[in-house]
Order: C-alpha cells, then sequence, then structure tokens
C-alpha cells in the first residue's frame, strides 16, 4: 500500500479538528487482534480495552456502530464490553438501526453494501439478531 504524504486526508484531519462528531466504527476496531499465527504473545482482552477502547471511548464521546457490526462481534469479551456501554445512561455509543432510514437512506445504504458486499464478504442479506437477544 502506498501512502500519499503530499496531501492531508480530509476524513482524518474532520476527527481530529472536531471530535465530538458522530464517529462510526467498524467491527474490526472493537475486536482484539489475533496474531497467534505470527507470535507466541497474545492480545488478551483486559490490555485491549486498556489501551484501546477505553482511550477511545474518553476521546471520541460520539461514538457509533450499526446494528450489523453488533452482530459480528461473536467474542464474549467484546460483546459483553460494548452491552455495558449501551447500559450507560446516556449510553457513549450511538446504535444506527435499518428501521429508522428513511426511504432515500435505505436505498443509499443498499447500493453501498452490493458494490462493497464483494470486498469485503459481508451479506446484507443475513439475518441480524436483534441489540437485547
Amino acid at each position: 500500500m502506498k501512502v500519499d504524504l503530499t496531501s492531508f486526508n480530509p476524513a482524518l484531519e474532520s476527527i481530529f479538528s472536531n471530535p465530538n462528531q458522530v464517529i462510526t466504527l467498524d467491527a474490526n476496531l472493537l475486536i482484539p487482534p489475533n496474531r497467534s499465527r505470527l507470535t507466541k504473545r497474545g492480545f488478551d482482552f483486559p490490555t485491549f480495552q486498556k489501551i484501546w477502547l477505553d482511550p477511545i471511548f474518553v476521546a471520541f464521546p460520539e461514538l457509533a456502530i450499526h446494528e450489523a457490526v453488533y452482530s459480528e462481534l461473536v467474542l464474549p469479551s467484546v460483546k459483553s464490553y460494548i452491552q455495558a456501554t449501551l447500559n450507560i445512561t446516556p449510553s457513549p455509543l450511538i446504535i444506527h438501526k435499518d428501521s429508522t432510514l428513511t426511504p432515500t437512506e435505505k436505498m443509499l445504504k443498499d447500493s453501498i453494501e452490493e458494490k462493497i458486499y464483494p470486498l469485503t464478504k459481508y451479506d446484507p442479506l443475513l439475518t441480524i439478531p436483534t441489540l437485547y437477544s
């Protein structure tokens, strides 16, 4: 991968200049990395929480995930952390739900998912379990 150092990344610049905006996270930012096939030294969840998750939730007060991302969190430790975060009042985590989309937003979401599916193997047609099941 080539990194262009001649210009600023406008999205990253926006996050730094306005950390209070809603920032939607993908599942890969919430799941501890597994490098077991490369090293004997693991990365346990308490360490990941301490050095990655907790600081992100402190630095960015308007984090969000889509309900499909919630369903991707299968590790009990991650699911428990996110559920505990959702149980805080007010919750520091926003859940984007398909049921709240306008018809135009739904059409845009569906068209983007259709284009990224071949690259990500994300199947939008899979049933999404409810958030509190």
